[in-house]
């Protein structure tokens, strides 16, 4: 049965206006929002539970209320200034509802957490201040008699609480030369603050001149005021430090290095973030030196030759990229063996003679710590406590500052601290200071350790004045990054090695090697054309943006960015699912060097399906006392990726080897494991835009589409590849550039890529590099490669990236271990031989020096339609000399599936340069892979010189194809067909009607009723019992052949129903139901099972906002890429769950429901009765 799918206006004519057709729900009404309250009300749950649905209304007012503003906010306080400002509540009100948002978002170390009971006595407060809030916010719609009930009968007095004399969180709202005035978090009042020459504690007596804020300060802007202090009267108010948008963690390295000796300034950082990646000999000395130092610590006596040859065999690839070390191997180990005598040394001898008792097994080494107080972070190379007292040491293998010969007192053997370094222990310094309020007398011994030098343990005293200065270099590259973000990075059209040499140096050093290096960098900026520079510069700008967003977080999404560590309470990471709490230690497993990996036991109460932890993920973990909140800005941290996750435990592989009592000694601790963040993968990105400016012209042609790709149709086919011949020759005859669309099921990666690269390997002379955007698509590259290798012993591939990221029936193929017994030339000879290289993209922009070593003839990108623009462009760009590194290359992706996770909003990602319109960049969350599927497109399709389209799918039955290839694919796919394609309906002796509906539906629709009351709108109980009683019908029907990783696979929205629905398919008693997959459609891209149970969840209409986020149309058609991914992921069967009425208001999921209708698999019963199968079909 064919059925029509209308456009956007016509389906809005035709359903009228019971209907929303717009790709958005509009902003909920003050009536909905009282409605809620009043449910949270009447509700019997306990008081936590209503709490939960008061705060979730008062967070999606406030939400709400600054929608249409550009800011980046960061935590509710900042959030809630601006709505009492923009909606100009009244000081009385605007009180009141601060100390409610206090209580139901308690940020900064978890102050103003209440008990249950005083919760409870509160409720009714708190319950007003909200009501007035969504009054002064939607529209001053009158408060409900009915809701108005439940009020206290009298306010709480809003008195002025002690102020925190550590830090207060302020909003500017106005300032002059000398004064602040600011709103501050804990009374909504307006303090007048002294920045001027009279606040002698912040100016050190007038030393230091904080007048640079006035041009770094906007209205909005946080400051936190760290030891605060109120003159006699109470009106005017000194901090010690003030700190410029302190969310915005800056690493203390990043501060250091802006003391350069040409300059000393936070436009250094921007021209590090550009500087090509480097790999030179003394960054792996200093690596080296690094590893001698953890040994030296863990009493692991290697010689010199050992360390080196264990060195060289994990960084190998950039060690044989590297001609400094290629040419002088012999004075590189000569170096090595003089850095390992001096640490022995140093740390053996001369570090306990300067701090007395000493005692190895108390260093703590690599830890890291958080400092939301002075918005920075830093790690440590040596930490060492005892009785109270810190020892803090960061080691430099290089030179320390230049001395000359004829200075007196010279001693070859002793260095002098450079400016840099010093500024690093200064801020470590600070850190513990001001973040753990540790005295002077408690940090005594803060030392530079320069391993190039037999004397070379320097204590560095402490100094105001470069402290104040460092500070400035934080708050003004915080305020750089923010403004790159929303101005974009024009400053870099402006900079020349002489504008940036703001000390006027003269030296040599500036001379032969700096202002050379600096034009070398800069000068591709003034050459590249208009359009070049607008393409280079819009991205800059967008990858900025990403950044700060992935730190401060994004409006689009609850609790994200890294600042929700400390923002975000515990019941709002756990339901967002962002952290494990409550952990305790099951076992430790150690190296030569000290405890490498450790499994921690889940609580009774754990469930890793309330997270969204998976394995190989970056994370940060930390112990607390088991009567605290966990904060991981008041406790060391260690960084580890997730080796393991399993339903009782999860498994840790430090990243660096720690200590054991740092475990031992706190057995009886609780411990947390949140998300991290590293900047270097955004680092990449920043030099792969900037050598896009120095790739081949005919490269930058290629990708700024002005040329059009070449073409060689004498080119032909030396292979055989049946139906797959016509793509195969097509896509060899393009000589620079070629698409291959692969719809769900088409092949693209089992057909597609594997028969262009055997293709390609029949040529002599030719090498292949295979990319991806996720590590489990190279695990499925990786399973086709093997099967090709077990039909030709002769063929082989090397894996670029880590052993956990990988599966491990593929890590005998990483080059880290493929390497383990080769020398280098071995090593050499394995790279020159080896014709085929796999990855991530991720993993080779980490890894450019290969393209140093190898030349690829071709590259296949696989799930292109998910990798973003500035993922690509430095591995597109790279060259040797005149050539490229990559010749050719083809992308095979499917644009209408889930594109790459954006933490920009559509208006942010925007593109408003009118020359880049030309070349179709109109919106930089866009891949370049539908940038270019938009050039190539004809009246009737694309160009198939360039573009091929896979239309046979081999997946899906027929009948649940039929919607998606319609709605979505214009009829263009057909079946391949295989067996279970065409299969017939099932003849079935049962009176159940759940198994009857799967006998003879192969799509159906289970209309599910809204739930009266819910603890959550992320949770849906009466869908998950509907979804269980499903999984346990086909459970019945495929017991004999059953497969948890084929059979059934449950996909639901949120990852609160995920834990909501495992708990009801484990009330059938189960055992192997229980590790079924259930997931979010993200994580299912990739993924098929035979049976897939879709429950949609919602039960608000705001809600269908977050279900069809990923929604755009084409040739007046709209394509939900979400619906479209959770549909073709079904073989046999596919059931979806959820209210009409509400999907209703949504134009493709009111087709789809018409469509199953009309092929009668719609069922509307009772819950009840659907759950015992109580209904015919």
């Amino acid at each position: 049965m064919k059925y029509k799918v209308y456009s956007q206006k016509k389906w809005e004519r035709k359903v009228g206006q019971n209907h929303t057709a717009v790709k958005t729900i509009g902003p909920d009404t003050a009536s909905s929002f009282y409605l809620l309250l009043e449910k949270a009300c009447t509700t019997t749950d306990p008081v936590n539970v209503r709490y939960d649905m008061v705060r979730d209304v008062f967070r999606r007012v406030v939400e709400q209320g600054i929608a249409d503003c550009r800011i980046a906010f960061v935590g509710a306080f900042a959030k809630l200034d601006y709505c009492i400002k923009e909606y100009q509540i009244p000081y009385r009100v605007a009180s009141l509802i601060q100390l409610t948002r206090k209580e139901l978002f308690p940020e900064y170390n978890r102050k103003g957490i209440l008990t249950e009971s005083k919760l409870a006595d509160a409720f009714p407060h708190n319950l007003k201040a909200t009501a007035l809030l969504v009054y002064h916010i939607c529209g001053k719609k009158p408060l409900p008699e009915s809701l108005k009930r439940y009020f206290p009968i009298a306010d709480r007095k809003t008195t002025w609480g002690k102020f925190d004399e550590r830090v207060m969180r302020v909003v500017v709202e106005r300032w002059d030369d000398d004064y602040i005035w600011a709103t501050e978090e804990m009374n909504n009042s307006t303090l007048k603050i002294c920045y001027g020459k009279d606040n002698r504690i912040l100016t050190r007596e007038g030393k230091f001149d904080w007048g640079y804020l006035k041009d770094a300060l906007w209205d909005g802007a946080q400051l936190n005021l760290v030891r605060l202090r109120k003159d006699d009267r109470g009106k005017i108010y000194y901090p010690e430090l003030i700190i410029l948008e302190p969310d915005y963690l800056v690493n203390i390295t990043n501060i250091a290095n802006c003391f350069t000796t040409y300059a000393e300034s936070a436009v250094v950082n921007l021209i590090n973030k550009i500087k090509p990646q480097s790999n030179t000999l003394a960054i792996h000395l200093g690596l080296l030196a690094g590893r001698m130092l953890d040994d030296t610590i863990h009493g692991r006596h290697v010689s010199v030759d050992e360390s080196v040859r264990e060195f060289v065999k994990d960084n190998v690839l950039a060690l044989i990229a590297c001609s400094e070390v290629r040419q002088g191997f012999a004075q590189f180990k000569n170096d090595a063996a003089v850095q390992q005598r001096n640490i022995d040394k140093l740390i053996g001898h001369d570090l306990p003679q300067a701090i007395g008792e000493y005692n190895s097994n108390d260093v703590m080494l690599e830890p890291t710590f958080f400092s939301d107080v002075l918005g920075i972070q830093g790690r440590f190379d040596l930490l060492y406590e005892k009785d109270g007292t810190y020892t803090i040491i960061e080691q430099k293998s290089g030179k320390g500052e230049f001395v000359g010969y004829n200075t007196p007192g010279y001693d070859p053997d002793v260095p002098r601290a450079r400016e840099c370094h010093a500024v690093q222990i200064i801020l470590y310094r600070a850190l513990f200071q001001y973040q753990f309020n540790k005295y002077a007398e408690q940090l005594k011994h803060l030392m530079l350790l320069y391993s190039k030098y037999e004397k070379g343990l320097l204590m560095v005293p402490q100094s105001p004045e470069l402290l104040l200065r460092a500070i400035k270099i934080r708050n003004m590259i915080a305020w750089s990054e923010i403004m790159y973000a929303q101005e974009g990075m024009d400053i870099l059209t402006q900079l020349t090695p002489d504008k940036l040499n703001s000390k006027k140096s003269t030296t040599g050093l500036w001379e032969r090697y700096t202002r050379q290096e600096l034009s070398d960098l800069l000068d591709p900026i003034g050459r590249a054309t208009d359009l070049e520079r607008a393409y280079y510069l819009r991205f800059m700008r967008f990858i900025e943006n990403e950044t700060l967003l992935s730190k401060v977080g994004n409006r689009e999404k609850e609790d994200s960015g890294f600042a929700n560590i400390w923002h975000a309470t515990l019941e709002d990471k756990k339901a967002a699912g962002n952290i494990f709490d409550s952990l305790s230690i099951d076992s430790m497993e150690s190296n030569q060097i000290g405890v490498c990996s450790v499994t921690f036991k889940f609580n009774d109460t754990e469930s890793a399906d309330a997270t969204n932890f998976r394995v190989g993920d970056i994370v940060i973990l930390y112990r607390y006392e088991k009567e605290q909140v966990p904060d991981a800005c008041q406790q060391m941290i260690i960084r580890a990726n997730i080796e393991d996750i399993g339903e009782q435990q999860i498994r840790l592989r430090l990243r660096y080897a720690q200590n054991p009592r740092i475990f031992d000694d706190h057995q009886d601790d609780w411990w947390a494991i949140e998300h991290d963040m590293f900047e270097s993968s955004s680092n990449a990105l920043y030099s792969g835009m900037h050598s896009f400016l120095s790739a081949t012209k005919s490269r930058r042609d290629l990708i700024l589409l002005q040329r059009d790709p070449k073409i060689d149709t004498s080119c032909v086919l030396k292979g055989n590849y049946g139906n797959f011949n016509t793509l195969t020759l097509r896509a060899k005859q393009a000589r620079d550039l070629f698409l291959i669309i692969g719809p769900p099921g088409t092949g693209k990666t089992s057909y597609g890529l594997v028969n262009l690269l055997k293709e390609e390997l029949l040529e002599e002379g030719t090498s292949v590099l295979l990319l991806s955007y996720t590590n489990r698509a190279v695990d499925e590259i990786c399973s086709k490669l093997v099967e090709i290798r077990e039909e030709n012993a002769d063929f082989d591939f090397i894996r670029i990236g880590s052993e956990l990221s990988c599966a491990k029936e593929y890590c005998d193929y990483l080059l880290s271990n493929k390497v383990k017994e080769k020398t280098g030339n071995a090593v050499k000879r394995l790279i020159d031989t080896t014709r085929v290289f796999c990855g991530t993209t991720a993993a080779f922009n980490a890894s450019l020096s290969i393209f140093s070593l190898k030349h690829f003839s071709l590259a296949i990108i696989d799930e292109s339609s998910q990798i973003l623009e500035p993922h690509l462009i430095g591995l597109l760009s790279a060259h040797d000399g005149p050539k490229e590194a990559i010749d050719r290359i083809v992308m095979i992706g499917d644009h209408k599936q889930l594109p790459a996770v954006v933490q920009q909003s559509e208006r942010e990602s925007a593109v408003s340069e009118t020359i880049l319109h030309d070349i179709h960049l109109t919106d930089c969350r866009n891949s370049l892979f539908e940038r270019l599927l938009a050039h190539f497109k004809t009246a009737d399709g694309y160009d198939s010189r360039f573009v091929y389209m896979l239309t046979k799918q081999g997946r899906m039955h027929r009948d649940i194809a039929d919607f998606p290839n319609h709605a979505f694919y214009g009829d263009k796919l057909d079946v391949v067909p295989l067996g279970h394609q065409l299969l017939p309906q099932l003849q079935v002796n049962s009176d159940n009607g759940i198994v009857k509906m799967l006998a003879t539906h192969r799509i159906a629709f289970v209309a599910a009723e809204r739930p009266r009351l819910s603890p959550s709108v992320k949770t849906n109980a009466i869908e998950a019992r509907m979804i269980a009683a499903t999984v346990f019908q086909i459970y019945k029907l495929t017991e004999h052949s059953f497969s948890t990783e084929a059979t059934v696979g449950v996909i639901v929205p949120y990852r609160n129903q995920i834990s909501t629905v495992r708990n009801a398919i484990d009330q059938y008693g189960i055992s192997v139901l229980h590790d079924i997959t259930i997931d979010t459609v993200e994580r299912y891209q990739g993924s098929q099972r035979d049976y897939i149970v879709y429950g949609f969840t919602v039960h608000q209409p705001y809600q269908l906002n977050f279900l069809t986020n990923n929604v755009f149309e084409e040739n007046g058609v709209i394509i939900d890429r979400k619906l479209n991914v959770a549909m073709t992921r079904a073989r046999l069967n596919m059931i979806m769950v959820g209210n009409p009425a509400l999907l209703s208001m949504n134009h493709t999921f009111s087709q789809l429901m018409e469509y199953v209708r009309g092929k009668g698999g719609y069922i509307d019963v009772k819950p009840n009765d659907y759950c015992l199968g109580r209904f015919q079909i």
